[in-house]
């Protein structure tokens, strides 16, 4: 059982993502900052981090859910769809789409997504992610796949952290998907 205070202390980490990610929108919607152009600026990745900031806060502390869970699965399947074809339009090798910067988008919606839908039908006896009391997953090799997917992102990302403006965001939510996942084994 992992401890409520540590659960509580990931989800103000994830709202904290969440804010810096609305701040770096509102920053390039002001006169002189960038103008939205979700291909070229990264605004659809500040929108994906600001919703899987809320969301996995949601996960960890069931007092700020803030949606029920059909409605994340769909919101987060639509964000896996949009950046594997952004992804598609970028890359036409194997190599060049595991380079791509929405390839890890790709890889966190995916993850959210299969949080939400392993969470619609938990194992019985299960509270669910936010309880922890037990596996939510009928394929915990499946959250095997992702947490270690995940984890391996990181740890190029922390490599690159200096060149890249988004890494930071990047690194703190594969770290804490891959420990969602982990508990969901």
């Amino acid at each position: 059982m992992t401890p409520s205070w540590l659960l509580d202390l990931l989800a103000a980490i994830m709202l904290a993502i969440a804010a810096a990610s609305v701040t770096r929108l509102a920053a390039d919607a002001l006169p002189g900052g960038r103008p939205w152009r979700p291909v070229q600026a990264g605004a659809d990745a500040d929108v994906a981090h600001t919703l899987m900031g809320i969301a996995m806060a949601g996960m960890f502390t069931s007092g700020l859910s803030t949606l029920p869970t059909a409605a994340w699965a769909v919101i987060f399947g639509l964000a896996t769809a949009w950046f594997a074809w952004r992804t598609w339009l970028g890359a036409r090798s194997l190599r060049a789409v595991l380079a791509h910067r929405c390839t890890l988008h790709v890889l966190h919606c995916a993850a959210m997504l299969y949080m939400f839908l392993a969470l619609s039908a938990p194992a019985a006896g299960s509270p669910g992610m936010a309880g922890m009391g037990g596996p939510a997953t009928q394929y915990p090799t499946l959250a095997g796949v992702f947490a270690l997917a995940l984890i391996g992102y990181s740890v190029r990302d922390l490599d690159q952290l200096p060149g890249k403006r988004r890494a930071g965001a990047e690194v703190v939510l594969s770290v804490a998907m891959a420990f969602m996942l982990a508990i969901m084994i």
